[in-house]
């Protein structure tokens, strides 16, 4: 996997065995804290939405993403070793407590690259998540997404300006919320999203969705 400038990208991970990953409260604010501070350092936060077994973030890589001093290695292969850093620290921080071993997600991260267009519907579909799977009646019923951020205008981890400016997300609160809501993502459709972006040199990883 090979991230490019100017690219957005659909980032997904599941439990291992569909596992729940967020048991408690506490732990969805320790997930966003470790990826503000070891992925955030090398790329922009667009959207993310944790849910109880599964997690999806978009993030967009561009020349002022920091990271770039780095010699010692290419920085845009630091950014993929710093995704599988998000998922084992924040693994290690769950297991030791426990006294477990073993890996709490799949394998491999999901990344998706994707297109001006598919990453609007894709902002949209990451923020759907707890209505479709009927945790809450409302968007900002959910405190773990990003919803909040972009509907409040709140400081977060979350780059707002190159959603407005990229993707045309409204800055308004009211005409956020509206927009959200007449934006309806199906299934079938993050589907072909996420599979029609075969692997090229300038980035893919594994393809599979997941819920």
């Amino acid at each position: 996997m090979k991230f490019a400038i100017d690219n957005f990208y659909h980032v997904f991970n599941r439990g291992n065995n569909r596992q729940v990953v967020f048991p408690q409260k506490r732990n969805y604010a320790f997930f966003l804290s470790k990826l503000k501070s070891i992925v955030g350092e090398h790329c922009h936060i667009i959207a993310y939405c944790l849910m109880p077994n599964h997690f999806h973030l978009m993030l967009y890589v561009n020349e002022t993403s920091s990271g770039l001093e780095i010699k010692s290695k290419p920085w845009l292969q630091v950014l993929e070793q710093k995704l599988g850093t998000l998922q084992s620290s924040y693994t290690r921080a769950l297991n030791i407590p426990e006294n477990r071993t073993g890996s709490l997600f799949q394998t491999k991260i999901n990344v998706v690259e994707l297109g001006v267009d598919h990453a609007t519907t894709c902002f949209h579909y990451i923020h759907q998540n707890p209505l479709k799977a009927k945790m809450v009646n409302d968007f900002d019923g959910w405190p773990y997404s990003s919803y909040l951020e972009y509907f409040d205008q709140s400081d977060g981890i979350c780059n707002k300006e190159i959603a407005y400016d990229l993707l045309e997300i409204p800055n308004s609160p009211r005409a956020f919320a509206k927009l959200s809501k007449e934006v309806v993502v199906s299934e079938e459709v993050i589907s072909k999203i996420n599979l029609s972006r075969p692997a090229t040199p300038s980035g893919q990883a594994t393809l599979s969705l997941t819920r």
